[in-house]
């Protein structure tokens, strides 16, 4: 036989086997999409499925399709090979939960489905928990990420140095050692031709991304079509204040400026951040409750009558000494009431004397749904309450509600 025959019959065989290894792994991904359906539909975990109730579904199911299919039940977006057009884009925005081990839904999304990583051009993502072990196994080597964590060392100026050639951590400063953490959760994912900005309460931990439940609010960004912005004066106000606090975390301005190359102008979301420290004057108006309640009178719900406000429900994992007083100070800010202002504060004078607890509740896992969650309490060490504040007489207990999952057994880590 020639070399070209025994070249070309080598070939063929090869390219044989490997549609039968292609054809055999489609036929085990059906295989467990469909024990997925059966879990869901029987609202039980994957592995709590019997022999007699996987095989009672398959034998009554007529979702079998071709093999050359090219829809992914499981996703729902179209397999492609390669284009910078087959990665799934959220160009609305939208808010989901994290995908948590041995449970299953449609709206549910794992760590890999956020980050996209064979897309991916560079990232950077805070937290106040990074695992580097994680980094690694999410983020190919070859990527360029910036890591911005929690840190005590050089607080009042931050530090950043460089791990290897394509990691680098910030820290940032913190105004005061005895006072505050850097808590933000962010996640820029610079894309082919978008960025991805992820806003959650989930560490960058495997953890968090797999035996908790957390949230996330999704929205992709496009490049502009006429080139990059000269300044980040240029950028809507959603760009612009990501682009401050990235400066206020003292990220370089390298990374930065990234974001002159996108379009923020369809933003779908509103930045409040959180910044440890004192603030006055303008910049009061731009971190914590007080930011809220601008948005809130941006956004035209501001209520004039305290009692026309809104019915409040405030979901956590981790909770403070919460008083009266201050739960009113949250509250005059969810109505968007200025307290600032002389009309504001004297409502607020008014409110705090007259008005009682307002129509808030808290929502926060009590003991019982820790025990008898599927991590238990030790699973539970980022739950965090402390005894003597709940005992405190000026706790409101009254507000307090039990935080159940709609996936039972699962320990919610969610703020929202």
């Amino acid at each position: 036989m020639a070399d070209n025959e025994q070249n070309d019959m080598e070939a063929a065989i090869a390219q044989s086997l490997q549609q039968l290894e292609n054809d055999l792994e489609q036929q085990k991904r059906e295989k467990e999409e469909m024990r997925q359906a059966i879990a869901l539909s029987l609202g039980k975990p994957i592995e709590s499925l019997t022999a007699r109730e996987t095989l009672a579904a398959t034998l009554g199911s007529s979702t079998k399709r071709p093999l050359d299919d090219s829809t992914s039940v499981a996703t729902g977006f179209k397999k492609q090979n390669t284009g910078k057009s087959a990665m799934p884009t959220y160009l609305d925005g939208v808010v989901k939960l994290t995908h948590v081990k041995g449970t299953t839904g449609a709206d549910y999304i794992t760590i890999q489905q956020v980050i996209e990583a064979k897309y991916l051009k560079k990232a950077l993502l805070t937290a106040f928990v990074v695992s580097m072990d994680f980094v690694e196994e999410q983020f190919p080597e070859h990527i360029n990420v910036c890591i911005v964590m929690h840190g005590r060392q050089s607080v009042s100026q931050g530090s950043a140095f460089q791990v290897s050639p394509k990691r680098i951590i910030v820290h940032p400063p913190m105004s005061n050692p005895n006072f505050g953490v850097f808590h933000s959760k962010l996640m820029l994912l610079f894309h082919q031709s978008s960025v991805r900005v992820v806003i959650g309460s989930a560490n960058f931990v495997d953890y968090d991304w797999c035996e908790l439940e957390n949230v996330l609010f999704i929205q992709d960004f496009p490049l502009l079509q006429e080139g990059p912005l000269k300044s980040a004066d240029q950028l809507p106000k959603f760009g612009c204040d990501i682009y401050e606090q990235l400066g206020l975390m003292k990220v370089p301005a390298t990374v930065r400026n990234e974001l002159l190359l996108y379009d923020f102008s369809k933003a779908k979301a509103h930045i409040v951040p959180s910044v440890s420290g004192t603030h006055e004057g303008d910049d009061r108006y731009k971190v914590g409750h007080t930011r809220l309640c601008s948005v809130v009178e941006k956004l035209g719900l501001r209520r004039h009558q305290i009692a026309n406000g809104p019915k409040v429900e405030l979901q956590t994992s981790s909770l403070g000494a919460m008083t009266v007083p201050y739960l009113q100070e949250l509250y005059l800010s969810f109505c968007g009431i200025n307290t600032f202002t002389p009309d504001g504060s004297s409502i607020q004078k008014d409110y705090k004397k007259n008005g009682g607890i307002p129509p808030a509740t808290i929502v926060y896992p009590s003991t019982f749904t820790i025990d008898n969650s599927n991590v238990g309490r030790e699973g539970a060490s980022t739950i965090c309450f402390n005894t003597a504040n709940w005992k405190k007489s000026t706790f409101p207990h009254g507000i307090m509600r039990d935080a159940v999952s709609n996936r039972y057994g699962t320990l919610m880590h969610s703020k929202v």
